[in-house]
């Protein structure tokens, strides 16, 4: 049976005049939107957050024209770009507010106590947001690496990201990186007519060999176990030196060579992190600071986009019940404890008396 109906909010709440927001979340991307979703459906004002200036997270970062096939209930596939705008669309017309091109601070604990809850402080680079709850879900490799080689030049042919469709239909392009990203990109280029020059660090690309294969069989030019050595900008395009020699002329460059871990910004928060720089959470998607929650990437491995989906879900209704009864998350954590007791104690006696008796029959032999 369902937790909830969904309830509307008032259309007519001041949204820019409230005292505190029930939730705030961080981060527009899969598991940040559907949380926000799920809380707003609950009538509970919710705010998100988002440091770049467009919701969709890593799907419309880095998928934006690709198409994602393995999304239940679109057997076409859909894009990145369309993926994010839907659910977008649909946390908006739930009311859910939104404040973009704006990074994280510090959460703060404050001495302001509202309905049973302790305010925390949510301090970003343009504001500051008193909340009853907060859901993490920036994402734990959020920034994109890059050449320094390249960076240098200040220029908007080197990109980090698949550019839109226009922008390489053919072209020459330089694509940096043999992940699967990488890969992707190559592809998507010479699905438009484009040139592709494939250059990997490594003596052979990582991400999927078909995919590779796909690439050299469509005419690329593959450099193994290179890097850029130099660039410059010639006549408005790229000229890139390589260390095996080889000189590319190309008009842009699409660098994908991993991202960077968000562990510096976790770290201020001060929670719990594990051995890898992820936030750690408890079977309820909290961290070790109460009523702060984190979903999706943030506390470990890269998730399917239905998995961070689900995760948003279930960290928002647990928000939610903490909100509307509290303490809940406290006698549930009880229950489970005793239950967990109760089950090492049944192990316990099973395996004394299994001890007991295989010694029976040991004597009596």
């Amino acid at each position: 049976m369902a937790d909830f109906k969904v309830t509307e909010l008032d259309p007519e709440l001041d949204f820019s005049n409230l005292a505190y927001w029930d939730v705030v979340i961080i981060g527009a991307g899969p598991a940040g939107l559907t949380a926000g979703l799920t809380t707003a459906h609950r009538a509970l004002t919710t705010l998100i957050i988002e440091a770049k200036d467009k919701p969709g997270g890593q799907p419309q970062f880095l998928y934006a024209d690709k198409r994602i096939v393995d999304i239940p209930g679109f057997p076409d596939g859909i894009t990145g770009d369309e993926l994010s705008e839907r659910v977008y669309r649909q946390a908006v017309d739930a009311f859910v507010q939104f404040r973009f091109n704006e990074e994280l601070v510090s959460i703060d604990d404050t001495e302001d106590i509202e309905k049973g809850d302790t305010l925390k402080r949510v301090v970003t680079t343009n504001g500051e947001y008193l909340c009853r709850k907060v859901i993490i879900a920036v994402g734990l490799l959020h920034f994109p690496r890059k050449l320094p080689v390249l960076d240098e030049l200040n220029t908007k042919k080197v990109y980090h990201k698949v550019p839109k469709i226009g922008d390489y239909e053919g072209e020459h392009v330089a694509v940096i990186g043999g992940g699967d990203s990488g890969l992707d990109a190559a592809v998507m280029v010479q699905q438009r007519n484009g040139h592709v020059h494939f250059i990997v660090r490594e003596d052979e690309a990582t991400g999927k060999a078909d995919t590779f294969q796909r690439i050299c069989d469509a005419g690329a030019d593959v450099h193994l176990s290179t890097e850029v050595a130099s660039a410059e900008l010639e006549g408005g395009d790229l000229k890139l030196s390589l260390t095996d020699g080889a000189t590319i002329d190309c008009e842009l460059a699409i660098v994908q060579i991993g991202f960077l871990s968000a562990k510096d910004t976790f770290q201020r928060l001060n929670v719990r992190l594990n051995e890898d720089g992820s936030m750690a959470i408890d079977p309820y998607f909290e961290t070790s600071r109460k009523g702060i929650f984190a979903v999706g990437d943030v506390h470990g491995d890269i998730k399917l986009v239905t998995v961070a989906w689900a995760e948003g879900i279930q960290a928002a209704i647990y928000a939610f019940k903490e909100i509307t009864s509290p303490y809940w998350l406290n006698e549930k954590r009880l229950r489970d404890l005793k239950i967990s007791l109760i089950g090492e104690k049944l192990a316990s006696d099973a395996s004394q008396l299994s001890k007991s008796q295989r010694g029976k029959s040991t004597r009596n032999g």
